[in-house]
């Protein structure tokens, strides 16, 4: 696959320090009923020290992806470049080289339900957009982070918005936008900041 913006260097992670200080914040605030805990809860170092593997399922193609992104302290370019292009704007599909810290945010909400035994996948609905695309659609931001590849809006069956808004808020990697109405959260890997939509 050929991304069309290649990025100056390689994107950022999330510093495992950063994760495991909102986790354990997490931890006392979130609980989902349910099976018991994992062996590597995100709370834990070792889960951040494990290959970073996203289930992703795209709603507008029913493409779905599990895929290995960062391994071993590296992008690991095959999983990455498909992560990549199912984040793609699909109404032009282009695709970029998208944010890994966002991609870290993914992981760290998919590895926290995966710790609750809930084993599916993150649903998006929308990664990066062209500027065409963000012109398109209803109540994006002119300066939107989705057209630097640095958003996703996403959801999970069977997990409440709100739950997943409030998680991706404790993680600490951005912005997260909460649209109850719509059935989705935005999450993001700009400044920390959160709103209701």
């Amino acid at each position: 696959m050929s991304l069309l913006v290649p990025p100056r260097e390689p994107p950022p992670c999330i510093s495992r320090r950063e994760v495991l200080r909102s986790a354990v914040a997490l931890a006392g605030i979130l609980t989902l009923p349910g099976p018991a805990r994992a062996q590597q809860p995100i709370a834990s170092p070792a889960f951040w020290d494990l290959p970073r593997t996203l289930w992703l399922h795209r709603a507008a193609t029913s493409e779905e992806i599990r895929e290995t992104y960062f391994r071993d302290g590296r992008l690991q370019a095959p999983g990455y470049d498909r992560v990549c292009m199912l984040l793609r704007d699909v109404r032009t599909g282009q695709a970029v080289q998208m944010h890994a810290v966002l991609l870290d945010i993914l992981r760290g909400v998919q590895g926290w339900l995966e710790a609750y035994g809930y084993l599916r996948p993150i649903i998006v609905n929308s990664g990066y957009r062209s500027r065409g695309t963000n012109a398109m659609t209803e109540g994006a931001a002119l300066g939107s982070m989705h057209l630097r590849g640095r958003a996703a809006d996403i959801r999970v069956p069977g997990v409440p918005t709100d739950y997943l808004a409030r998680l991706g808020q404790y993680l600490s990697g951005g912005g997260v936008g909460f649209y109850p109405a719509k059935g989705f959260v935005h999450v993001d890997s700009g400044r920390l900041r959160t709103w209701r939509g």
